[in-house]
């Protein structure tokens, strides 16, 4: 009985633990980053990865201007020329972005990208990407943004980075599931 009752405790114990590591390691595989090479379109613009920069989403309210627009501003007055800049500002969920990206960089005779997203939702703009660039011919690398505020281990300890992180989870999965239907 006394081995029965030690096999027990050891099984709660390892599968205590391998819980414990999976819900620590699941930051990590969240923020999905690939090597980086040479594209033709990317956020890294300044480090000499790609000529081109394209930036997609649209306001949350209607009547302001798009976040794209935004980033472009702000890349614009930190010194990116005009003609390296491209703007999709009409999409409003990753999957939009990611269809309307896939058709400017088709329109645009660009092949590649470099995917630059919040590190606890590159996972699934990655999915959405894919989905979106593979019927074209179209590929990209996944290389998330620093984000100072977010951990891939310790997310779970502080908001807003907490709930950013589950809802992300929660947004994945959906997409996941809606994927097998």
């Amino acid at each position: 009985m006394r081995r029965f009752l030690a096999g027990v405790l050891v099984g709660i114990l390892l599968s205590v633990g391998t819980g414990l590591t999976a819900f620590l390691l699941l930051g990590s595989w969240l923020a999905v980053e690939d090597p980086l090479e040479r594209v033709d379109a990317i956020t890294l613009w300044k480090a000499g990865w790609a000529p081109i920069i394209v930036f997609s989403g649209a306001a949350i309210d209607p009547d302001s201007v798009s976040s794209a627009e935004i980033m472009r501003r702000e890349a614009l007055r930190q010194g990116v020329p005009e003609n390296a800049v491209l703007v999709e500002g009409a999409s409003t969920t990753t999957e939009e972005n990611a269809a309307e990206v896939a058709r400017l960089m088709a329109g645009r005779k660009l092949h590649s990208a470099i995917l630059v997203t919040s590190p606890y939702h590159q996972r699934r703009a990655a999915y959405e990407f894919h989905r979106a660039f593979d019927p074209r011919g179209l590929v990209f690398r996944n290389h998330p943004a620093s984000d100072p505020e977010w951990n891939a281990f310790l997310w779970w300890r502080q908001e807003p980075v907490r709930s950013r992180t589950l809802l992300e989870l929660v947004k994945l999965g959906a997409v996941y599931l809606s994927q097998t239907k």
